[in-house]
């Protein structure tokens, strides 16, 4: 009798150790069944789950793994079914904070957003994209907006297995064809908004993944890569793709991170580049449009002048620019037409006392924005950046391979960045210096 009581506890230490919390992110991976509410689902949260069974732990948001106000071994049964990938549907939490149960296996999705778009083929789901916004055209593949005649038309007409010229648009930026929608059956929307008035008027389930919620940061875009990943049954292409972008991060962060402070450049960030002049009234944005927040800038080994702002998009009068007078600028450059924004800046009377125009270290980069946050344009931003901040210690890094092998990670084509280099001209010529 004594020796059961013994084996009890040995047990029951043994479920209480394999229950602790798993090495701390600054993400959860926002699919109930993780009842740890880690980055992903395991054997722990089987072990968690038990132990709210047994009131040894308390009840978490996301630990009802059937989302059914209960508790029990069904919510086990449901767990260990996720981690084999047999479910039979799943739950989730969106970025809108919505609760959505989705069918599984997913074998029909509408994408509302480039960017979810780029991860679902980044996942190897691409043959699940029946229809998506229309920008998706030129976002994924660089082209000349709404022509596709220039740009990476290799990439344009290789991707998704030919399909992207006649991948049927079910909206624009201003308008939405439901019927459309309707008409593709989904399994799932991806949105980026208004998920319930998707659901009411297409009759799927929508789940909004959270369009421009990583704002930069690697941690949040790893969280909507995850959510993807797990709603499209794609596991382990979550951790091969997350893996792909800490490769390169800690490529680059390895270097700077053993920088003196005092050793790093200032930056002035034009995430929005200088097309219009230094201000666009139409859209409200253009030079004078910074970020006080750009994680592959930091990365890189330089410091935000626009750091301290409260606010993550803020425009600035040319006067503060001067005021917090940066080593370099950074301006971004989306098309041909952009790249003589860097002279125009160059021999701007109002500027010409900036260190960074004094000592021509005024740089075109790539735009981070396509209708959301393209972010295998900011993975190579950071190491292009890295390597005109820090020439030095940088001097090995060859940007072409590393840029060629982030876009056929995203994009599942090979050889797109030599022509996006190309294309946009100031690449090849900062290149061909190289």
């Amino acid at each position: 009798m004594r020796m059961n009581t013994i084996l009890a506890g040995i047990a029951m230490v043994m479920l209480l150790v394999l229950a602790l919390p798993a090495a701390a992110s600054d993400h959860t991976l926002r699919v109930f069944g993780n009842a740890n509410e880690d980055d992903t689902i395991n054997m722990q949260d089987v072990t968690y789950t038990e132990l709210i069974i047994l009131e040894y732990r308390d009840k978490t948001e996301l630990s009802d793994a059937k989302y059914d106000g209960k508790i029990n071994m069904q919510d086990v049964t449901q767990i260990e079914l996720v981690i084999l990938g047999k479910e039979k549907e799943l739950t989730v939490l969106d970025y809108d904070d919505r609760i959505v149960t989705v069918p599984q296996p997913i074998e029909r999705l509408i994408t509302r957003a480039p960017d979810d778009a780029r991860l679902t083929i980044a996942l190897g789901s691409g043959d699940k994209l029946v229809a998506s916004e229309a920008a998706v055209k030129s976002c994924l593949c660089p082209t000349n907006w709404g022509e596709y005649t220039a740009g990476c038309l290799d990439c344009y007409f290789e991707i998704l297995d030919g399909r992207m010229p006649d991948l049927p648009e079910t909206s624009t930026r201003h308008t939405i064809d439901y019927e459309l929608m309707a008409s593709l059956y989904p399994d799932v929307i991806f949105t980026t908004g208004d998920a319930d008035l998707f659901e009411s008027k297409v009759g799927c389930p929508c789940v909004t993944i959270g369009y421009g919620t990583n704002e930069y940061n690697y941690d949040g875009l790893y969280g909507q890569i995850e959510l993807i990943g797990y709603v499209l049954g794609q596991r382990d292409e979550v951790d091969d793709l997350i893996d792909f972008i800490e490769s390169k991060v800690d490529m680059v962060r390895s270097v700077t991170d053993d920088i003196d402070e005092s050793d790093k450049p200032t930056v002035y960030f034009a995430p929005r580049g200088c097309s219009k002049g230094f201000y666009d009234p139409k859209e409200g944005r253009d030079f004078t449009r910074t970020v006080s927040s750009y994680e592959p800038l930091d990365i890189a080994g330089g410091i935000n002048v626009a750091g301290d702002e409260p606010t993550g998009n803020l425009n600035v009068g040319i006067e503060q620019i001067i005021a917090w007078d940066p080593d370099y600028m950074f301006v971004a450059c989306s098309n041909t037409e952009d790249k003589g924004a860097i002279q125009m800046i160059m021999d701007s009377d109002d500027l010409k006392t900036v260190a960074a125009v004094q000592n021509n270290h005024v740089h075109n980069c790539f735009y981070p924005y396509c209708r959301g946050r393209p972010p295998d344009r900011s993975l190579f931003n950071m190491m292009y950046m890295a390597k005109l901040l820090h020439p030095e210690e940088f001097a090995d890094l060859d940007l072409e391979a590393e840029g060629n092998e982030i876009f056929e990670a995203f994009l599942g084509v090979e050889n797109v960045f030599t022509p996006y280099a190309d294309w946009l001209e100031w690449p090849r010529e900062y290149l061909d210096t190289q």
